[in-house]
């Protein structure tokens, strides 16, 4: 995408979570299974709440946002921010976006 003036702009994007996947319950909280039956390993709460917003409308920004608001205390939003953009790379480079 190129701005006014001809240069690059990088693009937003907005995670999205492949339509296969469904939480499962697990000992301890969820997990994933997907459509051909794979399962993952046990989710955290906020890895949880982070897929659920990776719907392909939210930014990772927002996501962040949102989570923080949810589950951190007073104070502690900065390092759930970085949890949830390390949480998103790591659902990436596990294939559990589009």
């Amino acid at each position: 995408m190129q701005n006014q003036s001809g240069s690059r702009t990088p693009r937003r994007r907005c995670p999205r979570a492949r339509a296969d996947l469904r939480f499962q319950p697990a000992p301890g909280g969820l997990a994933l299974r997907d459509g051909q039956g794979r399962r993952s390993g046990p989710l955290s709460l906020t890895a949880a709440l982070v897929l659920t917003y990776c719907d392909g409308a939210h930014e990772p920004s927002s996501i962040a946002h949102a989570v923080a608001q949810t589950l951190a205390p007073q104070g502690e939003s900065d390092a759930l921010r970085a949890d949830v953009q390390r949480i998103i790379e790591s659902f990436e480079t596990d294939g559990l976006l589009v």
